[in-house]
């Protein structure tokens, strides 16, 4: 919990430094402009979010063989949510430190987080190249993010990329070779998660999830009373995320709000509203995730008897 506390901390004092640049009673104003109907909205989208990639992840898993009852998935799943505020979301792996009493392996369960991750990167990518292409030179970066994606793939689908390097770790002796065994039992269990079917499914459920915290945004901006259109609304969202993320710091911290707040800019809104709507935005899907993530930890589930030989 202490990732927790420290990413507070840094939001907080984010939030209050921006707030105060901006000019804290012009932000207020702003945000007594937004409803309580408009708050459950944002909140609502966000809900769908986190139900559609639920969805993913416990497909991924009853497709790769893990037997779960969808209650405790669901629990487990919201449950890493707390630790979404670690670089690059790493955290959330503790998922499979809480599955394999469940006699979900941890191996499988990372191969999951794994696929999910590269879904998300994949339809993040695809949905910020589209929402960009409504600036000058937009057009080549939905050529480059094209290209990320198609480059990811040939790395998933050509085992020869990574096979040799594999192999040869394999022949190696003591701790090396068990790690290198493991790294490639998750690598076979990523790429199940990927046939044909599996990775058409996997891709349109992460771009649905995040149109729809791109849609909040947009209904964000239409209840601050400087609305902009749908589709780029989508991309400023996508594109602050990946650069969160790209940022490695804790939960995207500073790299997605001050991408938000330059791009909402070139659309000539007001710095004031930029930054409410930055805060409330990151409130209503971040904050709130981490929130959710608190609640479901704290549940107490009886765990079934499972054999060792199965937790393996």
């Amino acid at each position: 919990m202490r990732a927790i506390a420290v990413s507070t901390a840094v939001a907080a004092a984010l939030y209050l430094g921006a707030v105060m640049w901006a000019g804290h009673a012009e932000v207020a104003a702003a945000l007594r402009l937004v409803g309580v109907d408009t708050l459950i909205g944002l909140l609502t989208l966000s809900l769908l979010n986190y139900g559609l990639r639920f969805a993913r992840w416990h497909y991924y898993i009853r497709s790769l063989g893990g037997v779960i009852s969808l209650r405790h998935d669901l629990r487990i799943y919201i449950g890493g949510f707390a630790l979404t505020t670690t670089p690059g979301k790493a955290g959330e792996m503790a998922r499979s430190l809480w599955l394999r009493p469940y006699g979900v392996p941890a191996t499988m369960s990372i191969a999951a987080f794994f696929a999910e991750r590269i879904q998300d990167f994949l339809g993040i990518v695809l949905l910020a190249s589209l929402g960009v292409t409504s600036f000058r030179g937009g057009v080549w970066v939905l050529v480059g993010g094209v290209a990320l994606v198609l480059a990811a793939l040939i790395i998933l689908y050509v085992p020869a990329i990574s096979g040799s390097v594999l192999r040869y770790l394999t022949a190696r002796q003591g701790s090396l070779r068990q790690t290198a065994r493991q790294i490639t039992e998750i690598l076979l269990l990523t790429r199940g998660c990927f046939t044909s079917s599996r990775f058409l499914v996997g891709l349109l459920i992460g771009i649905c999830a995040w149109s729809a915290e791109g849609l909040a945004l947009y209904a964000l901006m239409l209840a601050l009373g400087h609305p902009i259109p749908l589709v780029p609304a989508i991309g400023i969202f996508a594109f602050a995320t990946l650069a969160g993320a790209l940022s490695f710091m804790p939960g995207g911290l500073g790299g997605t709000e001050v991408t938000m707040i330059v791009f909402l800019r070139l659309f000539a809104i007001p710095l004031p509203i930029a930054i409410s709507a930055t805060l409330l935005i990151q409130v209503a899907t971040l904050w709130f995730a981490v929130l959710l993530g608190i609640a479901a930890l704290s549940i107490r589930a009886k765990v079934p008897e499972v054999p060792a030989t199965v937790r393996a």
